[in-house]
């Protein structure tokens, strides 16, 4: 696909993903498309697979009028992820009972669950994997059910050592195979974290569900174009019934606040009346952070899903950056931990045994992220 073009067939994508409050968008995206039919969409459906928006895509285009071919692939994606999601519902029904059983409590977090509550329907959200928010203190309890369930625990060594991880992956090798993320933090690059901290101690209210959906985008860089449309599905559902004093309260309290603030801007496009003006004035980023997410992500949601390779390496270090508050002491630590992450994460990325010597993995990931994060920074924005 030519990189020039990119933006705009981002922009077309997301018209069309939101369709049903933008129609003259959507009109305008279908007649563009149009005019070299066979190629546009084929580029277009590639596009929409890679930012993990097709079957929304095929939802979103039912009331118009698309080439067969075209309706036909899109269905076809619809049907194979609706089945995926149905299969795994089962299996977090599945799970989630035993670890109720057991008296331990835990969060689903993007899995079909959350493709039900934000489109009212399983099938549109595509999900690669099951994702499970437990208590830190339950996490070898945890461990201990999930073996018992057929799950392998994929980073070695005692559960005890891997304490501070963010997320572990369990792997349950059946037909079909499923992939379990267990969390025990909701934002990155943090040693204490405020929004799990509201989870454990509120459950997953509709503030907190939306403070979570805005940190995922920061998670992911701004570079998936369904993060943005999960936070636009929820303000178009439930943004009316939100207590905005609560949510910035709480937003304001992560260092997280100024990428929170832009995961809302960009959605307030398409769901122009549910946030308030003041709460997108109170969360702007400061003036460097500003400028690092504009020189990382450029002109908006379009440009960034046209970097995601950039935004994957090197350029998403100033996005995360760029969200934090700059000059603050969180912002420093976030950095720092950027740099020279826990014992915990580099096994859980690297593979290593708790008896590996781990100077030489920190040393590695130095010497190949520092280079190359200097040479972005010195490049000119494209």
């Amino acid at each position: 696909m030519n990189s020039g073009h990119e933006p705009d067939l981002a922009r077309e994508l997301l018209s069309l993903c939101v369709a049903p409050s933008r129609p003259d968008d959507a009109a305008a995206a279908v007649s563009s498309l149009a005019a070299n039919a066979t190629q546009n969409w084929e580029a277009l459906i590639r596009l929409a697979v890679e930012q993990g928006v097709a079957p929304l895509l095929a939802v979103r285009t039912r009331h118009l009028r698309l080439p067969v071919t075209v309706r036909e692939r899109l269905e076809s994606i619809y049907s194979a992820n609706s089945i995926r999601n149905l299969r795994l519902a089962a299996e977090e029904s599945r799970i989630s009972a035993a670890l109720a059983a057991a008296g331990l409590r835990h969060w689903p977090l993007k899995g079909p669950g959350l493709s039900e509550r934000l489109y009212a329907d399983i099938g549109v959200r595509q999900v690669s994997d099951l994702d499970l928010l437990v208590e830190p203190a339950n996490l070898a309890r945890t461990d201990a059910l999930l073996a018992d369930l057929g799950y392998a625990r994929q980073t070695s060594g005692q559960i005890e050592s891997l304490a501070r991880a963010q997320e572990l992956l369990y792997i349950r090798n059946s037909t079909p195979a499923f992939h379990l993320d267990l969390h025990q933090r909701l934002l990155p690059y943090l040693r204490r974290d405020p929004l799990a901290a509201r989870v454990f101690a509120s459950g997953m209210t509709k503030e907190n569900l939306l403070l979570y959906l805005c940190a995922n985008q920061i998670t992911h860089r701004f570079a998936r174009l369904r993060y943005l449309c999960d936070v636009a599905a929820f303000l178009e559902r439930e943004g009316g019934s939100v207590d905005w004093d609560a949510f910035l309260s709480a937003a304001r309290r992560m260092p997280w606040g100024p990428g929170i603030g832009l995961a809302l801007d960009w959605a307030v496009a398409f769901a122009p009346s549910s946030v308030p003006a003041r709460v997108l004035r109170a969360l702007r980023p400061s003036p460097i952070g500003d400028l690092l997410l504009q020189r990382s992500l450029g002109n908006g949601a379009a440009d960034a899903a046209s970097r995601t390779r950039l935004l994957d390496g090197p350029g998403g270090a100033y996005v995360s950056l760029g969200s934090a508050y700059l000059g603050r002491p969180a912002a420093c630590g976030i950095a720092w931990r950027m740099m020279f992450p826990t014992r915990a994460y580099l096994r859980e990325q690297t593979g290593a045994t708790a008896g590996d010597p781990l100077i030489p993995a920190y040393a590695a990931r130095l010497m190949r992220k520092i280079p190359a994060a200097l040479r972005q920074l010195l490049k000119a924005t494209p």
